[in-house]
């Protein structure tokens, strides 16, 4: 662990070292998809950490967005559950000429707020061993919609996120072109699963939903998810990880 850190802290500082880089990508995700390119590494959807041991997280140095911790497909009767919750709670969005619903929605321990009727919450069942997914009908409990099992969590986030490093970097615009410049790096480790549960517990962990409807490769009608999100409150990292002094 300690042989990567260093490996990846000297290739940080080169990358510091070249002050404003032309951002390679638009939109929210430039920042990160930018440095990694730097490094060499190419995008992938993989569990494992970007960089050796290490999985970075980008930032931009002013933002209080939470930090999204790993993606998880959530399960029903033991079967994926994406299209089910879309079937079941998605909505027509106003304005829609092409008539397609979504899922999109951010939920906590504590119950969401109502849309279309509908509220959320989460539910950490440590008898079940699981993190379940409550669904409410103007304040009824209606159902349990899917979960997700505490060892497909802990496999997610020991092989992801065991040591993590943040980038910070801030955004710069020049003839209409965007630029970042990278500043700190900071290195972590991770605490254990039981605080991982209880911080979805306190609400400092939440599930994030964008689900919607689409086509595939074939033009075909299909469901799209963007990614079923565990993200962490910003102001919180430090009761997940300790943070490490290199």
């Amino acid at each position: 662990m300690k042989e990567d850190i260093l490996e990846l802290r000297k290739e940080f500082l080169k990358i510091k070292k070249m002050g404003l880089v032309k951002s390679l990508r638009s939109g929210t995700t430039g920042i990160g998809y930018t440095f990694e390119s730097l490094l060499g590494k190419k995008e992938d959807s993989e569990s494992n950490p970007d960089y050796k041991s290490i999985e970075i997280k980008c930032k931009l140095g002013f933002t209080k967005a939470p930090i999204t911790l790993f993606n998880c497909a959530p399960k029903r009767n033991g079967e994926f559950a994406t299209r089910y919750i879309y079937e079941a709670y998605g909505h027509f969005r106003y304005n829609n000429p092409l008539d397609i619903k979504l899922f999109q929605r951010t939920i906590y321990a504590n119950l969401s707020e109502e849309r279309y009727g509908y509220s959320f919450k989460l539910k950490v069942d440590y008898y079940k061993t699981r993190v379940i997914m409550l669904a409410y009908y103007n304040d009824e409990f209606i159902e349990e919609v899917c979960y997700w099992d505490f060892k497909d969590l802990e496999l997610k986030l020991r092989k992801k996120l065991t040591t993590l490093a943040i980038v910070t970097g801030y955004p710069y615009k020049r003839d209409n072109i965007k630029y970042y410049k990278y500043m700190k790096i900071e290195f972590y480790r991770l605490r254990g699963f039981l605080e991982f549960l209880e911080l979805i517990n306190h609400d400092k962990i939440s599930i994030s939903f964008y689900i919607k409807e689409g086509k595939n490769d074939f033009d075909n009608p299909t469901i799209i998810s963007s990614g079923i999100r565990f993200c962490l409150k910003k102001d919180y990292l430090l009761e997940l990880f300790y943070k490490l002094n290199f």
